[in-house]
């Protein structure tokens, strides 16, 4: 594995990191009404943390058939 990749995988992982611990700590403000009604007001910067997701996916994809192709090659 090059080191592009090596890089690539190290900020895919942040980002699923980030994506766990956002989620358990909303688990665990779930009885404040107050601060879900505060974070609502962010919720369309939700869809760009999701975008990132799915951008980073579609560089894995991408990628990867670029390997494969070289690897096919003689």
């Amino acid at each position: 594995m090059n080191a592009r990749r090596i890089i690539f995988f190290s900020i895919f992982g942040i980002y699923q990191l980030g994506i766990f611990f956002f989620t358990v700590y909303m688990e665990s403000m779930r009885d404040d009404l107050n601060f879900l009604f505060e974070i609502f007001k962010y919720i369309g910067l939700f869809k760009f943390g999701a975008l990132i997701g799915v951008v980073l996916l579609v560089i894995e994809i991408f990628w990867t058939r670029l390997d494969l192709k070289k690897a096919s090659k003689p």
